[in-house]
């Protein structure tokens, strides 16, 4: 108890955030498999496979930019960790780019939750996608997410889904 009473007091300069690199593939595809068990999916073999296919995917994606990840640190442990997708598309009349920016894998370590971290990754990736000069950037939230996002200034949209299997 009393490391979670000197962490809730933890400023936010007592954490670093760098771009993550190929080598930290195995910090993102724990981080990844957190976030879905935090959710509640519990099919072990489901998510066994979900992190060999998204190992392949980092492989190829991280090298060619199209995957950009950030990790946080708190005295040189990894501890919280998001992503931005960058994938082609048409242009837009409000958007000339060319490209869609997507957020994913939010997640902070259950221990180090409520404290900054996840709002100030969220910070760094979005600046990163203004001086990218994207035009929007979308993600789906969780329910213990989805404050957090509002607070940014995120806001629900017309998107709509069909599930086909």
């Amino acid at each position: 108890m009393r490391g979670l009473a000197k962490l809730s007091k933890m400023p936010p300069e007592d954490f670093a955030i760098r771009e993550a690199t190929p080598a930290d593939i195995p910090e993102i595809l724990r981080q990844r498999r957190c976030m879905y068990e935090d959710m509640r999916y519990d099919d072990a073999a489901a998510l066994d496979q979900m992190t060999t296919l998204t190992s392949a995917y980092l492989g190829e994606h991280m090298p060619d930019g199209s995957f950009r990840a950030w990790l946080a640190s708190v005295e040189g442990r990894v501890v919280a960790g998001g992503a931005v997708v960058i994938t082609p598309w048409p242009a837009h009349a409000y958007d000339l780019e060319c490209r869609r920016a997507t957020i994913l894998n939010v997640y902070t370590d259950p221990e180090y939750r409520r404290r900054g971290i996840a709002r100030r990754l969220m910070q760094t990736m979005i600046d990163w996608c203004k001086r990218e000069g994207l035009a929007r950037v979308t993600l789906h939230a969780s329910d213990d997410g989805r404050h957090l996002y509002e607070s940014l200034g995120f806001e629900d949209s017309n998107e709509m889904r069909l599930k086909l299997r």
